[in-house]
């Protein structure tokens, strides 16, 4: 079933490249937290993208509604070692809370993090997620600024803007919700554009 393009957004730098990329509001709030935990730890963290890409009309969209948190993300010589143990926890996850879904790029945040790949990132983008259109996203944890990269013409390019959208999107809050073990934001709930989620864990 296709997808229809969301209506209520927020529109983040300039759009006018292709494709066209639209990140939930729970996947932005996501990638928050991951950077704020990396700032503080000053440990590189990231995640897998969770989406789908569709063609409408000759336009190319990318829609990521899911993030899975990659497992104890390490850095050797400004390399992100993800091995096949890490692939394979990230893939059952995705199976587990997002059954539709699809691992469509990854996302990475660290202190003072250099807002490019480097051909050595570029290399293992491209053996990880060969497909066109699959997607990078650096964010400095020290600034919050962020940048978009997608994999065409035999490269990660950089892409100018995205779109935030919001939607229900009870799959990333039951993600959300069962991967913490403590609180969110200084409270006990997850909240969104859609309202809040109660957090309910036992042994905390």
């Amino acid at each position: 079933m296709e997808r229809q393009i969301p209506k209520n957004v927020r529109q983040i730098g300039n759009v006018s490249d292709s494709p066209k990329i639209y990140v939930e509001d729970y996947v932005d709030t996501f990638f928050l937290q991951l950077s704020e935990k990396s700032e503080k730890e000053k440990q590189p963290e990231g995640a897998f993208l969770i989406g789908e890409m569709q063609k409408q009309d000759n336009e190319e969209y990318i829609y990521i509604y899911g993030a899975i948190k990659i497992k104890e993300l390490k850095k050797e010589g400004g390399e992100y070692l993800i091995n096949d143990k890490i692939w394979k926890c990230g893939c059952e996850e995705c199976s587990q809370y997002f059954e539709e879904g699809e691992i469509i790029g990854w996302f990475v945040t660290e202190h003072d993090l250099q807002l490019a790949p480097g051909s050595i990132n570029v290399k293992l983008h491209k053996k990880l997620f060969p497909k066109k259109n699959t997607v990078l996203v650096m964010k400095d944890s020290s600034n919050q600024e962020d940048v978009f990269f997608v994999h065409k013409l035999g490269d990660l390019m950089e892409i100018g803007g995205h779109y935030t959208y919001y939607e229900k999107n009870p799959c990333m809050q039951n993600y959300m919700i069962a991967s913490r073990k403590k609180k969110w934001d200084g409270s006990d709930r997850i909240c969104g554009r859609y309202g809040c989620t109660k957090l309910s864990f036992s042994g905390t």
